[in-house]
């Protein structure tokens, strides 16, 4: 059996790696987010912890993560037109939930107004915002000003090893 045929079905096993953007990554993100209509505005503060996924050298997608306490907020997972439909964006979620639980979190909460099915798939289950109980987080700009009201809130707790 030819290796290529088992990839075919869109679900393509891609050779992705995702690390933390640098300064130069700073147009890449910015254009990503306003093609996907995602908030731009506030990613220029230094809240926001921003990941570049990159297969074969080329920058496919990007996430971003908002630490608060034992606490993540996901926010703007974005992926190359060219590169959408292709499992870039579960794996780039699931680097993501891998990357929190390295560094303890216990719960990562985020807020969409496009993407519930698919986090949904993803293990994220749908909350009140008032369910939310770090201070913090609701503090902050996704919550207060940058996602409309209509935007669903979604949190998966993370298992501690």
């Amino acid at each position: 059996m030819h290796h290529h045929e088992l990839f075919d079905k869109g679900e393509g096993v891609m050779d992705i790696e995702i690390r933390r953007a640098t300064l130069e990554d700073g147009d890449l993100i910015f254009t990503l987010l306003k093609e996907a209509k995602l908030p731009t505005a506030d990613v220029n503060g230094n809240v926001t912890l921003f990941y570049v996924a990159r297969e074969k050298g080329k920058a496919v997608g990007i996430a971003g993560f908002e630490f608060y306490g034992n606490d993540a907020l996901l926010r703007s997972v974005a992926v190359q037109p060219g590169s959408q439909r292709n499992g870039i964006g579960s794996q780039i979620v699931d680097m993501m939930l891998d990357e929190a639980r390295k560094k303890g979190i216990r719960s990562v909460v985020l807020l969409t107004e496009t993407a519930k099915d698919f986090f949904l798939k993803k293990g994220f289950g749908i909350v009140d915002r008032s369910a939310i109980d770090n201070d913090g987080m609701k503090q902050s700009s996704e919550f207060t000003y940058t996602c409309p009201t209509s935007a669903v809130c979604m949190r998966t707790m993370l298992a501690q090893s």
